[in-house]
């Protein structure tokens, strides 16, 4: 059919990437892989037996997708209500399974019929366009598409309607089809990427450095070398895991107040980016971490199993989620010691585990307490509800006062006089330290500790003031 600059009565509009800024087709990959991850080994099969096969597999295991949580191309879907208000037929035609799209009609209330794929045709490009033609029976209709799949489809089309965050892409449209209309949407850019990464959260691994500073084993250059690069290797892992555990976590992130707003769960980075990210960055993170020391490397692997477990099951359980967030904190300074061969104190393990768990326990606790001022009662996720609050809070806050507890013991210790001249200089920094726990719940009370408490941590001035006063009382010590 040639194209026309008019408005036909019917308006055929594309899903993934059109009306939601996701894909259903990846949406219920991971959500399958979440709840069934041994399904991967099944994906191969499926799909030499076509593509229509695979996302029918795929769509009859995720029925359960939360569809009303997806977000939504706004600029589409105002256009499409309009157009329905002024009595144009709206058509969602779509290469995702025929189950899944009948469910977004649903949710937008004004659609009234659905072309999509339905285990044996994949509705995608000149077969979508076929499949319209034979649909609609030689009536006049308009397209509404994001991509360059969608290009053989205008080409059938009465009208276009282009909606892409490229300008190129727009201009090449309207050179195509003079009078097209274009849609904006928001680009995608390097700082989502990064944001995907959680570059801040980088911060955690200045704890590998522990066992070198407390050492005294500051200007062992070789040493120091080592763990600069086991910092790089722990931080290219730990995004990866995050990049992993966002895609795992699409439907608890998108009910939560400040998560739905992350570069995967609000559709702003393409899952399928993240799914090519992830595994790469694993890849680079674990050679860099075969070259510091087949040593490290074994932990790294431990340390990613744990993370891994952790974002497919155990942060459903209530207390392994936070014993487990506390161990892999001690993993970091554990790597540490490998790395630069500095032997590991059992009172540092010890203080390491009781303040982390205080930590994890605040991460929870912060989480309640969003919960509570939005007269929520459960969790996201989570095996929490907000009757858990003072029980959580009680945990930490124990757990932070036997961290100094082994604190003090410590500078009783016959170890300690190895290190320090006159160790009983660093009896001054058990008040510090009671300070700075008391005063993290104190704010976690307050609800100005949001999500991470580490990362809040090393962005305030506070602790930095304590950390420096810290730093010359042990120095005093020394010397």
């Amino acid at each position: 059919m040639l194209y026309k600059n008019e408005k036909p009565p019917v308006i055929c509009a594309d899903v993934d990437g059109t009306i939601i800024l996701t894909d259903l087709l990846y949406e219920s990959l991971l959500l399958v892989l979440k709840r069934e991850p041994l399904t991967f080994l099944l994906l191969p099969f499926w799909l030499l037996q076509g593509r229509a096969h695979l996302k029918k597999m795929l769509a009859k295991r995720a029925s359960t997708l939360a569809v009303d949580l997806l977000p939504l191309n706004d600029g589409v879907v105002e256009y499409l209500r309009q157009a329905s208000n002024n009595g144009q037929r709206i058509v969602l035609a779509s290469a995702s399974h025929r189950s899944l799209v009948e469910r977004v009609a649903t949710r937008l209330g004004f659609v009234s019929e659905v072309i999509a794929t339905d285990g044996v045709l994949n509705c995608k490009g000149a077969a979508k366009a076929q499949a319209i033609n034979a649909h609609l029976g030689g009536e006049a209709w308009e397209y509404v598409g994001d991509s360059k799949a969608d290009i053989k489809v205008w080409g059938f089309a009465a009208s276009v309607v282009c909606t892409t965050a490229s300008a190129s892409f727009g201009r090449r449209i309207v050179a195509a089809y003079p009078g097209a209309t274009i849609i904006p949407k928001q680009p995608m850019r390097l700082r989502t990427i990064l944001k995907a990464l959680r570059l801040h959260q980088w911060l955690k691994n200045v704890l590998l450095f522990a066992p070198l500073i407390l050492a005294h084993q500051w200007f062992n250059l070789a040493a120091l070398s080592a763990t600069i690069a086991a910092v790089i290797s722990f931080s290219l892992c730990a995004s990866g895991v995050y990049l992993m555990n966002d895609l795992l976590d699409l439907e608890a992130d998108r009910q939560h107040p400040r998560k739905r707003k992350r570069p995967c769960a609000s559709g702003r980075m393409p899952l399928a980016l993240g799914m090519l990210l992830a595994p790469l960055l694993f890849v680079v993170s674990f050679l860099v971490a075969y070259v510091v020391s087949p040593a490290f490397s074994f932990i790294l692997a431990l340390y990613f199993c744990l993370t891994t477990a952790y974002s497919y099951r155990l942060k459903a359980y209530a207390l392994i989620d936070i014993i487990v967030l506390a161990f892999l904190y001690t993993m970091r300074i554990v790597a540490g010691g490998v790395v630069s061969e500095v032997h590991l104190s059992q009172w540092l393990l010890a203080l390491s585990m009781f303040i982390f768990f205080s930590l994890a326990c605040v991460k929870r606790f912060s989480e309640l307490i969003v919960l509570q001022q939005r007269n929520e009662s459960k969790t996201w996720g989570r095996g929490y509800s907000v009757g858990d609050l003072e029980q959580v809070a009680a945990f930490g806050t124990s757990s932070a006062y036997i961290a100094v507890l082994v604190l003090a013991l410590y500078v009783s210790s016959k170890e300690i006089s190895a290190l320090y001249t006159t160790p009983e200089v660093v009896y001054l920094a058990c008040p510090l330290l009671l300070y700075w726990v008391s005063r993290i719940w104190l704010l976690a009370r307050r609800g100005l500790v949001h999500d991470d408490p580490l990362v809040f941590a090393l962005r305030d001035k506070v602790t930095y003031a304590i950390a420096m006063i810290g730093l010359l009382i042990f120095v005093g010590a020394k010397w």
